[in-house]
């Protein structure tokens, strides 16, 4: 009983964390974009680079340099990545184009401010699942 119960608040608290990240939109219909977001940041976080690789289109024009920057903070630092805001801007059948907010900390590694990252990413299918294919970053803010 008592496990159902937390899994019940688990689960209730995600869904709410969910609709307060989407601003608006059917979030629903959205959540196969968002979650997808979602799985790159937490495979970065995890320093795993096949997992984060995943969530990038196999087509993606800046995937092969941003593979090699990660490796090298994945080599570096450890991070954490938080999601403040995200919204799905527009989407069709095959892409989407996702405001973000997000936060990256420093945990380990050499002296590195916290940044507050604002930016598009760009969405497109690939084998009927939404990955990520650019991303514009539109400003980064950094944290003191």
């Amino acid at each position: 009983m008592r496990k159902s119960f937390v899994c019940m608040i688990v689960l209730f608290a995600f869904r709410a964390y969910a609709d307060e990240k989407s601003e608006g939109g059917d979030v629903g219909k959205d959540r196969d974009i968002l979650s997808v977001i979602e799985e790159n940041l937490k495979a970065a976080e995890k320093e795993d680079f096949d997992a984060w690789l995943k969530t990038y289109h196999e087509q993606a024009r800046s995937c092969e340099a941003r593979g090699a920057e990660m490796r090298e903070c994945f080599r570096i630092y450890d991070m954490r990545y938080e999601l403040g805001q995200v919204r799905v801007l527009d989407r069709s059948d095959e892409e989407a184009r996702v405001w973000f907010l997000q936060i990256n900390r420093r945990v380990s590694g050499p002296e590195m401010a916290d940044k507050e990252v604002a930016g598009i990413h760009l969405m497109k299918k690939s084998y009927g699942k939404w990955k990520i294919y650019d991303t514009e970053i539109q400003k980064i803010r950094e944290m003191r």
